[in-house]
């Protein structure tokens, strides 16, 4: 009887050595070591938020970003804000801010989310519970947040993920984003109003130059001749209206006795008293340009505009553009005919060319 209890003792003894073996301890270790890190929460990872305006206290947008990082099931996400980023930390509420009427606007990655719960600083997200995907990155965009008031100091959005689905129990994956209002550096500058003009008897494209003559001797008037001259202008404008000419003044006089100036574009006629001009090139009689300069929407008008063809009333528009145009010349030309029973007399007028920019 007693040799018997020694061997169950004995037997006993051993087997619980060899299940206690080094192996044995070495593979619960391992068992540990590997199955606390599942049941742990882990850092959400690629952590962003997106601020539409940081000007203080303006509503504006907020996205929030980042990755899931464990394999579980969740049901809603608790957002937070505070002052500090520390989970642990007392929650301050930052002056002046307010998600109370927040609304969820768009979400990808992770989705079917809405807006369970909200206040002044907390927001909880909720859906249906469903398994994420390690690194999944996702984001959550929300209208109608008040900025806080308080430039001097930064705000965190206090971030976890749970299994349930209004927020409570253990959190799953956690983290923080931090933002700070700061008033925007207003840089403020203008283009001026433009309107760049000149007129000579011959001037360059840009107004950079002219040949300070303003004055032109058209010589004897005769039935039987045309008399002839011509001036240039050139203008540009930045005015959204673009421009116009007008052209001003009697035509050519001697005391009373007036050249009368075409009323209608028509052909320079010999032997009848005549005055007009146009702003093209001409062969009967030879004189005159086509407009000069790369702007296709300065023109002269419809009148001034044909070829031979000689209009003169004063107040018309003789140039314009619909919008901007930099730079363009013009050429005028002018003709002059009289009749054999012109009164004797030296026939002069001063023309004068108004450009105005139509801002």
């Amino acid at each position: 009887m007693h040799h018997r209890l020694q061997r169950f003792r004995w037997f006993t003894f051993a087997r619980w050595r060899y299940l206690l073996s080094e192996e044995f301890l070495a593979i619960l270790l391992a068992a540990f070591v590997f199955v606390m890190p599942a049941a742990a929460s882990t850092r959400l990872q690629d952590r962003s938020l997106l601020m539409q305006s940081n000007e203080p206290g303006v509503t504006t947008s907020y996205t929030v970003s980042y990755q899931y990082m464990t394999p579980l099931s969740v049901g809603s996400v608790d957002m937070l804000f505070c002052e500090s980023p520390i989970p642990y930390d007392p929650c301050i509420v930052p002056q002046g801010l307010d998600v109370s009427h927040a609304s969820l606007s768009s979400q990808t990655g992770e989705i079917g989310f809405s807006i369970l719960s909200q206040t002044t600083n907390h927001i909880i997200l909720s859906r249906t519970p469903a398994m994420v995907s390690t690194g999944t990155a996702s984001s959550y965009k929300f209208d109608n947040i008040v900025n806080p008031t308080d430039q001097t100091q930064a705000f965190s959005i206090r971030l976890k993920t749970l299994g349930s689905t209004d927020g409570s129990g253990a959190q799953i994956d956690f983290g923080s984003v931090r933002g700070q209002v700061q008033s925007g550096i207003v840089l403020q500058t203008q283009v001026p109003p433009m309107l760049i003009f000149c007129a000579a008897r011959e001037v360059d494209l840009g107004c950079l130059g002219t040949d300070d003559t303003y004055y032109t001797n058209m010589g004897q008037l005769s039935p039987t001749d045309t008399l002839v001259a011509q001036s240039q202008m050139a203008v540009g404008t930045n005015a959204s209206g673009g421009f116009a000419i007008t052209v001003n003044g009697t035509p050519l006089a001697a005391a009373t006795t007036i050249i009368a100036g075409a009323a209608t574009p028509a052909d320079s006629q010999q032997g009848i008293d005549q005055f007009g001009i146009n702003l093209v090139a001409n062969n009967e009689p030879a004189i005159g340009k086509d407009p000069e300069g790369t702007w296709t929407n300065a023109a002269p008008t419809a009148d001034y505009s044909q070829p031979n063809k000689y209009k003169y009333v004063s107040g018309d528009v003789v140039a314009s553009s619909p919008n901007v145009s930099l730079m363009k010349k013009f050429t005028v030309s002018y003709i002059a005919n009289a009749s054999p029973a012109l009164r004797a007399g030296v026939y002069t007028t001063t023309i004068t060319y108004i450009a105005s920019g139509r801002f």
